[in-house]
């Protein structure tokens, strides 16, 4: 990054920094922070009061991915057109309402995973599909910066929810956690959205130019690319992060242990964030990707053969530090600006389809061939092919510079 860039970047963070600070809290609290990394904490204690199998109490991870998976298409479109505003205040009073609902479940498993959907649904404004899109819109030099500080929202959340919800879980149960991250998402992410402002409305195009339709998924070799890589990392990503400690477990490693072998993971997601932004903002997005993204390889490697397994989460964290940032990067420089919501919600949900089923895949690979050894091997595979599909993403179709968003 050149000298003038430098100074673009701290003009940028001097104006904008509120905005980054507002959406990092709103994703932490939102279906991607607290949502996704308190999961675990119901699994337990509802199979221990209703009986169910690990499966159908984990199950809950699958539809509350399916959820992000159906709205953040929807949501990220509605963004591009009417600003983030009216979508973020309507999702953090409808989420908290789809816990108090939560709380209130019975002995059935339909309805555990039918309420997970809907608190996905509800929440559908808590997500990066939207966040993103009021980031990008005011960072253009320190882009990848801002995007890595805005998503340490979910790092934090990654290692923060079960410190402060475990002994809620602990002394009072899980439905009362559900009411806690309830009033947690309505006193925080309410205010934050309160705070953003309302977005101007675009000029209409001369009649003589070029038609500028915002609000839609953007089609080209590289964003279809961006997709491809999506779906695969939100299938083996999220397959070995969820198994990680059921993983070790069964190597013999005492659960207590297992589980902060695992707490790691939020250590190194919130270096990953920082450090992957500042260095997409100096160089080629693409190389630093692929070099960051051959750390889960070989923590699959490391799980497969044997190895460390205090390296292999922390090889884990740094990927799924990178991913989550890298997918936001890239869409803002494959993909026009006025279409950056529609095209992200496509890649966020299609990351996220990809996590639903990754984890239950990786359960069933283990019921059929009785160890990890053929996940983890197909895993460091499939996340190979993954690095040789961002290296051949080449020259940004929006460069730096070439692009404000209208409004």
């Amino acid at each position: 990054m050149s000298g003038s860039l430098s100074g673009a970047v701290r003009r940028e963070f001097a104006e904008n920094w509120l905005t980054v600070l507002a959406a990092g809290l709103a994703i932490g609290v939102g279906m991607m922070g607290i949502g996704f990394y308190a999961l675990g904490l119901f699994v337990t204690p509802v199979q221990e009061e209703f009986g169910w199998s690990r499966a159908a109490a984990s199950g809950a991870a699958t539809f509350e991915q399916l959820g992000i998976f159906l709205s953040a298409p929807i949501v990220g479109r509605l963004a591009d057109r009417y600003g983030v505003r009216m979508i973020a205040i309507a999702s953090y009073i409808a989420a908290p309402i789809g816990f108090v609902l939560l709380s209130r479940a019975g002995d059935s498993v339909a309805m555990w995973w039918g309420l997970w959907l809907l608190v996905s649904l509800a929440g559908c404004g808590t997500t990066p599909a939207i966040w993103a899109r009021a980031v990008s819109a005011k960072f253009d030099a320190g882009r990848g910066l801002a995007l890595g500080l805005m998503l340490m929202g979910s790092g934090l959340a990654a290692f923060l929810a079960p410190a402060l919800l475990g002994p809620i879980f602990a002394s009072s149960g899980w439905r009362s956690a559900a009411l806690a991250m309830a009033a947690t998402i309505l006193v925080v992410g309410l205010p934050v959205s309160l705070l953003m402002p309302r977005e101007k409305k675009a000029p209409a195009p001369a009649a003589s130019a070029e038609p500028r339709v915002r609000g839609r998924f953007e089609v080209n070799r590289q964003t279809l690319t961006i997709v491809g890589i999506a779906v695969l990392l939100g299938f083996f990503v999220a397959g070995l992060i969820v198994h990680l400690v059921p993983m070790v477990v069964d190597r013999g490693m005492p659960a207590a242990e297992a589980a902060q072998v695992a707490a790691k993971i939020g250590i190194a997601v919130i270096f990953a964030r920082v450090i992957v932004g500042y260095l997409f903002d100096r160089f080629h997005a693409p190389f630093v990707a692929a070099l960051f993204l051959l750390s889960p390889v070989v923590a699959a490697l490391l799980l497969a053969f044997g190895g460390p397994v205090t390296a292999a989460a922390l090889m884990l964290g740094l990927a799924a530090g990178a991913e989550v940032d890298m997918l936001a990067y890239f869409t803002g420089r494959y993909a026009h600006l006025r279409n950056y919501g529609a095209t992200y919600g496509v890649v966020l949900g299609m990351f996220s389809f990809g996590a639903a089923f990754g984890p239950a895949a990786f359960g069933w690979s283990v019921d059929v061939t009785g160890s990890y050894h053929f996940a983890l091997l197909a895993s460091a595979i499939a996340l190979v092919v993954v690095v040789a599909l961002i290296a051949t993403l080449g020259a940004y179709r929006d460069p730096v510079g070439a692009e404000a968003l209208e409004g």
